[in-house]
Formats: structure tokens, sequence, C-alpha cells
């Protein structure tokens, strides 16, 4: 079953290298993001708004967080999401786990690239999510996302182009993807 986790924190690449992977490996693509974006989208919230409330309401990423574990369940998917390496591991899913990360620095200039915002508001932004995520997946779990040591392989982006970072995985599959 092929399966491949993408983890870390906000701005480090996970979404952009996951979508570049699934399609190069054929695998659909499971987006914890896009799934806490279209909760906050049905609740009529901003994701600011959503993390407060989740951070009350461990019910919110426990449904996610469930449904993410179904997701990798079915296998044959690219699943793009800050707790996924972990959430694999804890369900004795079979995964090839990646765990990507870069500087707040870094980070913090991608974002606002991406959003058209000042630098230092994206790093705001990014230490209150990080916050929030942190402290409610350690609250329900005792999960740190964060350890290195569960995952296949970690990668740091700072220096490295979305392309690169893809050519890593793939160099570090355990399986041969088909051409």
């Amino acid at each position: 079953m092929a399966l491949v986790t993408v983890s870390g924190p906000p701005g480090a690449g996970k979404t952009t290298v996951a979508k570049m992977l699934s399609r190069r490996l054929g695998l659909r693509l499971v987006s914890g993001g896009s799934m806490f974006r279209e909760e906050a989208r049905r609740r009529g919230l901003s994701l600011e708004e959503l993390s407060r409330l989740a951070e009350e309401d461990d019910s919110i990423d426990r449904a996610l967080d469930a449904t993410l574990v179904k997701e990798m369940r079915r296998g044959e998917a690219v699943v793009d999401s800050r707790l996924a390496g972990w959430l694999a591991t804890v369900a004795g899913i079979g995964a090839f786990k990646v765990y990507l990360r870069a500087p707040l620095e870094v980070r913090a200039e991608r974002v606002a690239r991406r959003d058209g915002i000042p630098v230092e508001e994206a790093k705001r932004l990014i230490s209150e999510r990080e916050r929030s995520e942190l402290s409610r997946y350690w609250a329900y779990y005792r999960a740190d996302p964060t350890r290195e040591e569960i995952y296949d392989l970690v990668v740091d982006t700072s220096n490295l182009s979305p392309e690169g970072v893809l050519k890593r995985i793939l160099e570090a599959l355990p399986w041969r993807p088909s051409t």
C-alpha cells in the first residue's frame, strides 16, 4: 500500500510538496489543512476563530483527525497534515512519514509572499497558530508532531526549492514510483 504523510510547521512547504508528490506518484491527495479550512468556512469562521474554538471544543480536532485516519487506512494517498505522521504511527498504519522543517523567518517570508501580508504579521500568525495547534495536540493526545524521530525522512526546506524537496523524497521512498 502506497501511503506517504507530509508533516511540518506552517510555511515549511507541506501543501506545495504534497500536491507535487501526489501528482508525481499518481496518488490521491488528502489535506488536513483543507479539511480544517472547509470546516471554518462551513461554520462561517476565520481559521483563527476556528482554532480558538477548537481550543475549547476537542470534538472539532478529533472529528478531523478521525477522518484523516480513515483516509490513511484506505491507502494510495499522500496525506498533508501537521499530525498525519503521528496519527499513522499511533494507529499502526504503514506509511512513509516525511517531516519538513524550516526556521520561522523563512516560513514567515513564504507565508507573507503567498498571502500578500507583511512578514511580521506572518510571523505573528504562524506563532499563534503553532501555539494553538501544539497545545491542542498535547492536551488531546499527548502528541508532539515536532519529534523528528517518528519520521522516516526529515528535510530542511530552508534552502531547497519545492522541486528539490520532491527529489529528496522520491529518492528516499522505500518503493520505486512508476514513471
